[in-house]
């Protein structure tokens, strides 16, 4: 093998065996492996490790940017399938009415709170600081998922924290990329707008959904055959990618999620069709299986993350315009926990896990390159809000994590002291009784 090769094999082993121990670190302190491996990803970059000992320089990066959408889109659907299966679909349904008032609530805050500062602060274009709105709008679901399923708050908020994370990610793909589309040609329409959203929703849920019940019928004749788990990441592939072609156009995010809640939830789908009979044994390594393989994905796309990062092109400018949007991030987010606190059923201390996890992820980093790629012709385009956007969303996909990091850890923290204080109430009664 030659030294490039010899390098890149040591650098993979390398990253999966840190990725495995930040899963450690996160399982026990609550530190989500995330600013491990972002952290990582910046080392080994062009700016640091890339000029010694040359493992990713700057010709490197550009070869794996050539593959940049297939990588962070299967890396998503392979993220909300595995977080599909842990979910209940019942509590899905139960929670779906507060959920959509406070996601619409909070995401439409933030976003035109965003693009004000920096419309009035910054004086950049209305429609361009709507679409940076955008970028930075939604929660990661790479990140929420997985602190969601580990927080001891009732099934419903856990529900309503996953599909923010899907909901919000598929809105502000499309906000953005429409609100691009308007700056390049100069026609808007709300009801395209609302058509799109739609279609991008409903059927992508529609079509997975349906997909995963009839690939429980496959799965049962499966069930004793080799490799049936491996052939389910295949049908999820297949399903993600039709959702998405012409003329449905939807969103194979929202499909994988979906199809993940039907194949995790075998016994709901057995009771809602009584005339069929389903029996698997298999949904537990199905979990294992996919968790696993989400692991793998999720290590690598917060390595790239980090190797995205350019140390040269940052400014005291981005530093400041990062953290003023994570602190419109936070009061955004407080106030509507506040409101789902008082308006929905929900504990004080659900209302304090919904607004910890505040993380941005996938689409903020994804989205971050694209006005570069198609503002550059335009009037609104200047040449320095390519690293100004880039840098500023990395800045807030941080700078979330490590609030969403240290405020669910004080989220568990207070749990546990209540559960310990209603403990010694109860040992008190029974004692005077």
């Amino acid at each position: 093998m030659d030294p490039q090769t010899i390098k890149a094999i040591l650098a993979i082993g390398s990253i999966v065996f840190i990725g495995f121990f930040g899963n450690l670190i996160f399982v026990r302190f609550r530190v989500p492996d995330v600013l491990i491996l972002v952290a990582l990803g910046m080392m080994i970059g062009p700016d640091i490790l890339g000029k010694t000992i040359g493992l990713v320089t700057n010709d490197t990066l550009s070869g794996i940017n050539k593959y940049q959408d297939f990588l962070l889109s299967a890396a998503l659907i392979l993220i909300l399938f595995d977080g599909g299966l842990s979910l209940d679909v019942r509590t899905v349904i139960q929670s779906m009415k507060i959920s959509t008032f406070i996601i619409v609530l909070t995401l439409l805050s933030e976003i035109t709170i965003v693009a004000l500062a920096l419309h009035f602060f910054m004086h950049m274009d209305l429609l361009l600081a709507f679409v940076v709105g955008a970028i930075v709008g939604g929660t990661g679901e790479a990140v929420v998922i997985p602190i969601a399923n580990r927080l001891r708050v009732k099934p419903q908020t856990k529900s309503m924290l996953v599909m923010e994370s899907v909901i919000t990610d598929v809105c502000v793909i499309v906000i953005a990329l429409t609100l691009m589309q308007v700056i390049v040609l100069g026609d808007f329409s709300l009801v395209s707008l609302a058509r799109e959203l739609a279609m991008k929703f409903l059927f992508g849920a529609a079509f997975g959904f349906a997909a995963g019940i009839a690939w429980l019928f496959v799965l049962q004749r499966l069930q004793n055959q080799p490799l049936s788990y491996m052939i389910t990441m295949g049908a999820l592939l297949l399903v993600a990618g039709f959702v998405e072609l012409s003329p449905m156009k939807s969103s194979a995010a929202v499909a994988a999620l979906a199809f993940g809640l039907a194949v995790g939830n075998r016994k709901f789908i057995k009771r809602w069709l009584t005339s069929v009979s389903l029996k698997l044994s298999s949904d537990e390594h199905i979990h294992q299986f996919h968790s696993e393989i989400s692991f793998f994905v999720r290590t690598f796309f917060y390595v790239y993350l980090g190797l995205m990062f350019r140390f040269s092109t940052f400014t005291a400018l981005h530093l400041i315009v990062g953290v003023s949007i994570i602190g419109i991030i936070v009061v955004v987010r407080r106030a509507t926990s506040m409101i789902a606190w008082k308006v929905g059923d929900m504990d004080r201390s659900d209302a304090n896990a919904l607004f910890s996890l505040m993380p941005r992820g996938l689409a903020a980093a994804v989205l971050a390159t694209l006005p570069a790629a198609l503002l550059t012709t335009t009037s609104v385009w200047k040449s320095e809000y390519n690293p100004l956007i880039l840098n500023v969303a990395l800045i807030v996909i941080l700078g979330t994590t490590i609030l969403t990091t240290v405020l669910s850890y004080l989220v568990e923290r207070d749990i546990d002291q209540q559960n310990r204080k209603q403990l010694r109430r109860t040992l008190t009664e029974s004692e005077s009784a």
